[in-house]
C-alpha cells in the first residue's frame, strides 16, 4: 500500500501540468484586509470581474472565492478603501489560487461646495434692499399699547415675543450672508476676487457689511468697498 500511495505522487509531481494543459478556468480565493490593521473587518468587501463586469460581495470575515478565467482582471475593494487589481495571466498555471489583498484607506478631502444659480447684481442688489424685519410683525396680536398697556408691555418683553423677534433677526441675518455669498461669486467669475466657496463665511466675516451698509451702496461703491477689504484680507 506505501509503494502505491508512492508512486501515485511521484506520478503527480512529475506531471503537473496535464490536467490543466487545456484549463479555462481557475478557482480565487483568499481575504482582503487593512493594510494597516489587518485584524479589522472591513464594509462590504467586493471582488469584481472586470473582463465580464460581473462580482460578488465577501463573507462576514472578509474572505471570497470566484472562478473566472486565467486571462481575466478583478478588481478588489471594500467601502472606503482604494482598489486592487490582480491578474493571473502571467502567472504559474494552477487550477487554484490563494490570494490575501491588503487594502489601504481612500484619502479624500472635499471642499464644502454650492452651486449657484448665476443671478445678475441688479436683482441682487434688489434683494438687499428688502433686507430688514418690522418687529411689529412678530407680536401675538397687535395690540394698541395707548388701549391696552399691560398687555403690550407683556408682549414686548415676554419670552415669547423675543423668540420670535430672534428667530426672525436670525432669518435676516442668514438671508443678508447668502445674498453676499452671491455677490462674492459673481466677483469671483469676474476675477475681482479670488476666493474658493469654503473661504466666503470668512471673508463676510471680515467684510462686517451690515444690512444698512449694504443697502445704501451703489453697485459701484460695493465693489469697490470689497475690493479694498480683498486686498488688505489677503496680505494678513
Amino acid at each position: 500500500m506505501f509503494f502505491y500511495v508512492l508512486l501515485q505522487t511521484v506520478v503527480l509531481l512529475f506531471q503537473p501540468a496535464a490536467p490543466l494543459r487545456g484549463q479555462t478556468t481557475i478557482t480565487v480565493s483568499g481575504k482582503a484586509m487593512d493594510a494597516a490593521h489587518p485584524a479589522l473587518l472591513l464594509e462590504q468587501v467586493m471582488v469584481i470581474n472586470l473582463n465580464t463586469q460581473q462580482g460578488v460581495f465577501g463573507a462576514a470575515d472578509n474572505s471570497f472565492s470566484v472562478q473566472i478565467s486565467k486571462d481575466d482582471t478583478l478588481i478588489i475593494t471594500a467601502m472606503g478603501y482604494r482598489s486592487d487589481k490582480i491578474c493571473f495571466r502571467d502567472s504559474a498555471l494552477k487550477a487554484h489560487y490563494h490570494i490575501i489583498v491588503p487594502l489601504r484607506k481612500l484619502s479624500i478631502n472635499l471642499e464644502e461646495a454650492t452651486v449657484f444659480v448665476p443671478r445678475d447684481l441688479n436683482r441682487i442688489e434688489q434683494d438687499i434692499k428688502k433686507l430688514g424685519y418690522n418687529a411689529r410683525d412678530y407680536r401675538l396680536s397687535g395690540v394698541d399699547a395707548w388701549q391696552s398697556p399691560v398687555t403690550a408691555l407683556y408682549q414686548e418683553f415676554s419670552r415669547k415675543e423675543r423668540s420670535k423677534r430672534k428667530v426672525a433677526e436670525l432669518m435676516n441675518e442668514d438671508r443678508r450672508r447668502e445674498l453676499l455669498r452671491e455677490v462674492l461669486a459673481n466677483y469671483a467669475r469676474a476675477g475681482l476676487i479670488k476666493l474658493r466657496y469654503n473661504e466666503y463665511n470668512a471673508f463676510i466675516d471680515y467684510l462686517a457689511l451690515n444690512e444698512f451698509m449694504l443697502q445704501a451702496f451703489t453697485q459701484y461703491e460695493l465693489a469697490f468697498y470689497i475690493k479694498k477689504k480683498y486686498y488688505s484680507y489677503m496680505e494678513r
